[in-house]
């Protein structure tokens, strides 16, 4: 005799929602050759600490990453797998400065309670 697979809505919507945990999918792609500034330990950080003469010297260099690679968010860092295979030390042709819109960091997960202990007096009374 067949089985019935009953899906709780719980379930289904638990299924939908893995396929935005990718983490690529948030990644912005450079549309053209586009350097960015990194640290000593090859870290993104601002292009200012580059463009201030610093350049190969002080700590800070500028890197650059081919058309179609994932800019990394700052501190990001670019050792990582993720963006090593596109990382050119030499200026590649027709270069740019990474968008605007890739100037920003990576937020930190966030801690909101939810059905730890302090649910268990929940419903209580004094």
């Amino acid at each position: 005799m067949p089985r019935k697979l009953t899906i709780t809505a719980s379930l289904a919507a638990t299924l939908t929602g893995l396929s935005g945990c990718d983490s690529r999918s948030n990644d912005m792609l450079a549309q053209q050759n586009t350097r960015i500034c990194v640290d000593d330990d090859g870290d993104r950080i601002a292009d200012q600490y580059c463009s201030n003469g610093r350049s190969g010297g002080g700590g800070f260099a500028f890197l650059y990453l081919r058309r179609g690679s994932p800019i990394p968010y700052y501190y990001d860092n670019v050792r990582d797998p993720k963006y090593a295979k596109f990382v050119s030390r030499s200026p590649l042709s027709g270069y740019t400065s990474a968008p605007p819109s890739s100037n920003m960091t990576r937020s930190s997960a966030v801690s909101r309670g939810g059905l730890g202990s302090s649910s268990r007096s929940f419903g209580r009374g004094g």
